[in-house]
This record gives structure tokens, sequence and C-alpha cells, in this order.
């Protein structure tokens, strides 16, 4: 009889070096190795102090996310899912998701992960605005830390509430100068 029979061995040799030396060459310092899952189609779901990575079966091509490029995101059980959707500023693909053979303790990580990346977040409301959609408007202003990279700067985004959109007249001025005041305030040295 083995004790802890259902406790999983740690991420593959070759697949930890691959996963590390393709983040080292994309410039970027991923940190401690927080958790790993196998994903549904046979690929790999990495999560490390400063980024989510992901790869297919072979383990050989790699795609990194800093925590601090998503917006938001979360896990949906009924389907074993982790998605997020990155600030609109950002390159390439604006939302993501992988399915999960298993989840363990990657949803708690993916939450724990994309909160230490905030610095600074504030709900700015747009004054003497009616609400939209049962929304207030408003920006959310956003300090963002790169968790692989501890010595970068802060960065700062405005963003908004669901069911908001930048057509709203006021608001894309009040991102800009929330933006500008709050950076001030927190990062006077930026």
């Amino acid at each position: 009889m083995r004790l802890f029979s259902g406790l999983r061995r740690g991420l593959d040799r070759s697949v930890r070096s691959r996963w590390h030396a393709s983040a080292k060459a994309a410039g970027l310092e991923p940190g401690n190795l927080l958790g790993w899952e196998p994903t549904a189609d046979g690929g790999y779901c990495v999560a490390s102090v400063g980024l989510l990575s992901l790869a297919g079966s072979t383990g050989t091509d790699w795609t990194h996310i800093g925590w601090h490029r998503m917006e938001r995101g979360g896990y949906d059980k009924d389907t074993a899912t982790l998605h997020w959707q990155l600030y609109a500023d950002e390159p390439g693909q604006e939302t993501g998701e992988v399915r999960l053979q298993d989840p363990g303790r990657l949803p708690e990580i993916f939450r724990d992960r994309v909160a230490a990346s905030i610095a600074v977040e504030h709900f700015i409301a747009l004054e003497g605005a009616r609400k939209v959609k049962n929304v207030e408007p408003g920006v959310i202003i956003s300090g963002r830390r790169d968790l692989a990279r501890p010595d970068a700067p802060i960065e700062w985004r405005a963003s908004l509430p669901r069911g908001l959109d930048w057509d709203v007249p006021g608001l894309r001025d009040l991102g800009e100068a929330s933006i500008i005041r709050l950076r001030g305030e927190y990062d006077p040295n930026h």
C-alpha cells in the first residue's frame, strides 16, 4: 500500500527545462513554479510567480502571459476552464482560455497571482452621468506590477466596468486624467 497514492509527481524535468528556457528566451523571469496541470488536449498549463504559461502536448512551443496583462479572468468549474481577458492595448489575442484535465490548485493560484500584480486599483465615477444598462459610468484605474520583472515600473491602465464602452461621453478623458493623477500620487518616480 502506497502512502499518498493520489499524489502526482512534479512537472517532468525536460518539460520544466523547456518551459524555463522558453521564458528566458522571451526575456522573462518566471520565478518559482507554483503549480501546473495537464490540459484537456494533452498540453501543459504552468503557473509561476511571474507568468501563466501554456504549451501543447510536446511541451516545446510555449506562450507566456504576465499576470499584470490580465484585465479580468477566472475559472469555470462546469467546463474545467481557466479564462482571461487581456487589456485591450495588449498585443496579440485579447482573450484566452485553457481547459484543464483536473484543476488542482490552479484556479486559486490564478486568482492569487492576478491580485498580487495589482498595486493600485480605483473606481472613478463620471460625475453627473446617469447609469447605462444599470451600470454607474466610470473608469477603473489600475496600477499593475509585472511580477516576472520586479524592477519594472508600474503599468497604469484605464478599463471599464462590464457593460460600458468608451463611447460614453467623457469616459476617455476621465480615464486619461485619472491615470495622470493616480500615477502622481502612487508612483511619483515614474
